[in-house]
């Protein structure tokens, strides 16, 4: 069965399905393949658009392929811009594609608050990574196509003695055009709507696009299917409204869309305080450095190295790419100095440290339906933020750079890492201009206490029957790596108990 666009759906349309899910990202797509496969007739319905409308431009996949045109930003400390995909894959078409298991000793710090849930032990889940990983083509990174900006990253890494190098990405058939964030051009990732959906509509699973979620219905104290409008993916015009009638409802927004969603449908009082708090976003910062030889950072894989430092268990630095215009922009120079800056563009490799966080935020919604993010810095963060960015230095000079910037207040062109140290410590939150988060998580946790989580083990809401949530809002702490992988095995095994159910 074909995808259906807003063509298909003008006027008001009603369906009925065992299950509706809202969302066709990691957990949208891995709960539709499972329960679709399990015989549930599914319906998934999503808010971006059913072909992918990639071009190697920022302001386009913006417009398309991020949740709110890349506009959310959570104030608090300080202002941080917050990603999320939309679109028949969800953030899948847009992400870097890098693949981490979560750290088992993440997964085993769960166990309490899980009520001992031997579903997400370690041993437990790394069958199900294994199955995802294998359906995702999860593959190493090839030197072949690893570009200099990597390899820069992981000769530094390999020059200092830490573990790192290049990474395990769900990137078979990988071109190395270094735009994964703009979406693969050339079919070399292998994102959820090129297998994951594929499986479930091959089961009988039916996907509605163009269609945002705008109600959940709610009938005799038990979810009864949505409510959504269908609108043009160019003009936003709405042309076509759509109401679901199911026995259970998957929400797989993400940890924004997700509580946005439960709060603009007027649930938030009957699942209680824990919907939309608790917001982690692994923030990250990056340094640049300078190498006599091109480097090209655009050019190779997108993010396919990293390193780890066992003195900063959280702290994750990773490959920063970026395009010459976003490039130039994170020098932090306008006008004549911009120009000025030109001739640098080709020679500058770029890493990106990635925290663990230990501060939370909220997720609301505003009358006007748009996500309404606070973040709030906590001050380990910072140290770990500090001591990252330092090691970075170290590994990018060890890697062949000659010169380093910190993109902070104030900041120039340092010749050492103990020049760069300075500028790091004498920094706050404030300075960080290059400060950006793309992990959103844990805004609507599992737990077995309803005043502090919104969902049971089972995947169910303690508040309301038959409404599942199976995406990252569902971690009850922040990973420490990125989501994507865990996000897919998660909502496998969740969406097994509940087509066991």
């Amino acid at each position: 069965m074909t995808i259906r666009s807003y063509e298909d759906a003008h006027g008001d349309n009603t369906l009925e399905a065992d299950v509706v899910i809202v969302g066709s990202g990691p957990g949208g797509a891995a709960a539709a393949r499972v329960l679709a496969e399990a015989g549930r007739s599914v319906i998934v319905v999503e808010e971006g658009p059913a072909q992918s409308r990639f071009r190697p431009n920022q302001a386009h996949t913006m417009r398309y392929h991020m949740q709110e045109g890349g506009s959310m930003i959570a104030l608090g400390t300080a202002a941080v811009t917050v990603a999320a995909g939309r679109g028949v894959g969800g953030g899948s078409l847009i992400n870097s594609a890098m693949c981490w298991r979560t750290p088992d000793h993440v997964l085993e710090s769960w166990t309490e608050v899980l009520g001992g849930d031997d579903r997400f032990r370690p041993d437990h889940m790394a069958p199900v990574y294994d199955e995802i990983e294998e359906i995702i083509e999860v593959v190493m990174t090839s030197e072949t196509i690893a570009g200099e900006n990597n390899m820069i990253i992981a000769r530094g890494a390999a020059a200092l003695g830490l573990e790192g190098g290049l990474l395990r990405r769900n990137t078979p058939r990988c071109q190395g055009c270094g735009i994964c964030n703009f979406g693969c051009p050339t079919g070399g990732k292998a994102s959820v709507d090129r297998n994951l959906l594929p499986m479930a509509r091959a089961a009988g699973a039916v996907i509605q696009a163009d269609t945002k979620v705008l109600d959940i219905l709610v009938e005799d104290d038990r979810v009864a299917g949505i409510r959504g409008s269908v609108r043009h993916p160019d003009s936003g015009e709405e042309v076509g409204r759509l109401t679901v009638f199911a026995k259970d409802v998957v929400v797989s927004a993400g940890a924004v869309g997700t509580p946005r969603l439960l709060l603009q449908a007027g649930l938030g009082d009957r699942l209680g305080p824990a919907v939309g708090k608790g917001l982690h976003l692994h923030p990250g910062n990056g340094v640049f450095g300078y190498r006599e030889e091109p480097v090209h950072m655009w050019l190779g894989a997108t993010q396919g190295a990293y390193f780890e430092d066992p003195d900063l268990p959280d702290a994750l630095p990773h490959t920063l790419s970026l395009p010459p215009g976003a490039l130039l922009l994170a020098l932090g120079k306008t006008g004549l100095e911009a120009k000025a800056q030109l001739d640098l563009l080709p020679h500058l490799a770029g890493c990106l440290v990635m925290v663990s966080d230990k501060g939370e935020g909220t997720v609301g919604v505003t009358s006007e339906g748009t996500a309404e993010l606070s973040y709030y810095f906590a001050d380990q963060d910072l140290q770990t933020m500090k001591a990252g960015l330092k090691r970075t230095c170290d590994v990018l000079l060890a890697g062949g750079c000659t010169r380093l910037l910190v993109p902070l207040a104030g900041s120039e062109w340092v010749d050492t890492a103990e020049e760069a140290y300075a500028l790091i410590e004498n920094a706050d939150w404030t300075d960080y201009k290059l400060l950006y988060a793309a992990h959103p998580m844990a805004t609507c946790r599992m737990g077995t206490d309803p005043s502090t989580s919104v969902i049971k083990p089972s995947g169910e809401a303690h508040g309301l029957p038959g409404l599942h949530i199976m995406d990252s809002s569902v971690f009850p702490t922040s990973l420490g790596v990125n989501p994507q992988l865990t996000t897919m095995v998660m909502a496998t095994i969740l969406a097994r108990g509940l087509a066991a159910s």
